[in-house]
């Protein structure tokens, strides 16, 4: 679905009506409520719906998705949105309902193709981070069989085509950097790892560095720790905080003039399958860290943490001065939060504070949690490595999660648990995008 300024034909027109909608018929009043849809007239010429005055973004968003759901219930191709408050997030939630990912399918579902917002102040933006979103949805929707490290790394490298610098490292680069934690993960992998950076250079000298850190494993089995029938069904899903962070990597790529001067943005991605094989990594190997930190596997299934741990310190040893990692990290988030709600970690108040508004903005909701410094000796006992990876005690798993990647970061950091939030009925939400996207530009 394409966002465009104006149709030559309109099928579906949304008008806007008072909270009463005294203006309205009585039926249509009656049926009314914020953030829906209601049909008010059909002709030849064009369909007429009617929303309420969206008094939020959050309900704005409402009625740009439950546009899109009229819209293919009515077989509408073209749709005109008249102008109204709040049309930014409404426009961004319809391109992502009518979205549609037909790569699969032996024939396309029909659905709308073209919307037309009157009044956007900022279309190419908006069209920039639908953009975005819609790159990360199709990783996320990718089965196992099409898109492993390798391919991830392929689709990274479309990047430098809107100007941003792509470097891939196989096995061999992997291992000379001392990155042993990610080479563990991808042992039992015949694809290998790869660590994809993307980097947006800066407009001027290079005053900040931004680092966006995503969790790439393209299939977890859980390895020897294996997993269910039922764990394992949506496990090509782990990979999205990596597609997230590349989306907002493809939405600032084409919003580059709006990057503040003198910021320098890059991505991080450590990419691997967490397979069972030969040479898998097994409970209770040590391996050593990109930062020279030891750390004992005590549960091969909790090896999001180790691939993102040596990212960061990667990152860091780069010169990152400021680093957010996204990752689909633990079940307890999850049990905690449900799948609509990330969890955020942050050892700086003011990466806490920008994190939280952009989340708002964008309608990606997050919960700040406590970083409780004390969960992480369970971490550090009985092991005669510097760290274990897990304790096996799903208690308080997402906060002692954090605490683990916390020992591979010396500046100020962010840590988003989106478990649960990358998928939702099958399919990708595209979460994470314009939280990223709106925190680097500080909007």
């Amino acid at each position: 679905m394409h966002l465009v300024s104006t149709l030559d034909r309109v099928d579906l027109t949304l008008t806007f009506s008072a909270e009463e909608g005294a203006d309205l018929p009585a039926q249509v009043a009656r049926a009314l409520k914020p953030g829906t849809v209601q049909v008010l007239a059909r002709a030849a010429a064009g369909d007429v719906a009617v929303a309420l005055s969206p008094r939020n973004a959050a309900e704005a968003r409402e009625v740009g998705t439950a546009l899109m759901r009229l819209a293919s219930d009515l077989g509408a191709h073209r749709v005109r949105v008249e102008a109204a408050e709040y049309g930014e997030a409404l426009a961004l939630a319809a391109l992502a309902a009518g979205d549609r990912d037909a790569r699969y399918r032996s024939q396309a579902q029909p659905g709308p193709a073209q919307l037309a917002v009157e009044g956007l102040s900022d279309r190419a933006y908006v069209a920039a981070l639908a953009a975005g979103v819609r790159f990360a949805r199709d990783l996320v929707n990718a089965p196992a069989n099409v898109l492993g490290p390798v391919t991830l790394a392929r689709e990274a490298r479309a990047l430098e085509a809107l100007g941003a610098d792509v470097d891939v490292w196989d096995e061999s680069e992997i291992e000379a950097r001392g990155m042993g934690l990610l080479r563990a993960v991808a042992a039992g992998s015949a694809s290998g790892p790869r660590l994809i950076r993307v980097t947006l250079p800066p407009r001027g000298a290079a005053q900040r560095v931004i680092a966006l850190v995503g969790k790439g494993i393209t299939f977890d089995t859980g390895g020897y720790s294996i997993k269910n029938a039922q764990g394992m069904a949506t496990m090509k899903g782990d990979m999205g905080g990596a597609a997230a962070v590349l989306g907002a990597m493809r939405a600032l790529a084409e919003a580059r003039d709006r990057l503040p001067e003198g910021l320098e943005v890059r991505a991080y991605v450590p990419a691997a399958e967490n397979m069972v094989g030969p040479q898998a990594m097994r409970p209770g190997d040590i391996y050593r860290a990109a930062n020279g930190k030891t750390v004992e596997v005590l549960n091969t299934d909790a090896e999001g943490r180790l691939i993102l741990a040596d990212a960061l310190a990667v990152a860091c040893d780069e010169g990152a001065t400021e680093l957010v990692d996204l990752a689909t990290l633990t079940g307890a988030k999850v049990t905690a939060l449900g799948d609509e709600i990330a969890a955020l970690y942050s050892t700086d108040a003011g990466l806490t504070a920008r994190l939280k508004a952009s989340a708002e903005a964008a309608g990606e909701f997050v919960w700040e949690m406590p970083l409780h410094a004390p969960y992480l000796q369970a971490f550090q006992k009985e092991t005669l490595a510097d760290l274990r990876n897990s304790d096996l005690v799903p208690a308080g798993g997402s906060i002692k999660a954090a605490l683990f990647l916390r020992e591979f970061v010396t500046r100020p950091w962010a840590h988003l648990d989106m478990a649960g939030n990358a998928m939702k009925a099958g399919r990708a939400t595209g979460w994470g995008v314009g939280t990223l996207v709106g925190y680097v530009l500080g909007r």
